[in-house]
C-alpha cells in the first residue's frame, strides 16, 4: 500500500513540475524579431528588402526610408514577408494610430487592420524604430535624419 502511494506521489510530482516548465517556457519564450520589415503605402504594403529592419541595440529594430511631404498621411506597420501572427505590428490602441516625429507610441503585434499613420511636415529622410525592450508593449517612434 505505501508503495502505491509513493509511486502515485512520483508520478503528480513529475506532472506537475512538468506543466511548471511549460508555463515558464511560455513566458520566458522570446520572438526572433530579425525578419521584420517596416511595411506601408510606399512600399506597396510589400516586404522590401530595402525597408528590412536592422536590429540597432538588443531588442531595438529600425529602418530609414525618405519620405515627401505633400500633406498626404503615410500608413503603414511592421511585419515578417508572411504577415505571421504575432509578427504583425500596428497600433495597439486608437489613441496610438498617429505618430509625430520625436514622440513613440504603443504597438500590438497580434493585429491585422491597425496600421500607424505618419504625415510628415517637411521632406526628408525618417527613421522608424520599434523597440522591444522591457516590460509591455513595444514602442513605435519615428525620427528625422535629414531634412
Amino acid at each position: 500500500m505505501k508503495k502505491i502511494g509513493f509511486v502515485s506521489t512520483v508520478i503528480l510530482a513529475s506532472f506537475l513540475s512538468g506543466c511548471a516548465t511549460n508555463v515558464i517556457d511560455g513566458l520566458i519564450k522570446e520572438h526572433n524579431y530579425d525578419g521584420l520589415y517596416l511595411r506601408g503605402v510606399f512600399s506597396w504594403w510589400e516586404a522590401d528588402e530595402k525597408y528590412k529592419l536592422v536590429e540597432l541595440s538588443d531588442q531595438v529594430y529600425s529602418t530609414s526610408i525618405e519620405l515627401i511631404a505633400d500633406g498626404q498621411p503615410y500608413d503603414f506597420k511592421f511585419a515578417d514577408a508572411n504577415w505571421t501572427p504575432g509578427m504583425n505590428c500596428g497600433y495597439a490602441n486608437e489613441s496610438d494610430k498617429v505618430i509625430v516625429v520625436g514622440e513613440s507610441v504603443r504597438s500590438s503585434c497580434d493585429t491585422t487592420d491597425e496600421n500607424f499613420r505618419f504625415t510628415p511636415t517637411e521632406t526628408g529622410t525618417f527613421q522608424f524604430t520599434i523597440n522591444f525592450s522591457g516590460f509591455g508593449a513595444p514602442k513605435v517612434s519615428i525620427n528625422s535624419i535629414t531634412n
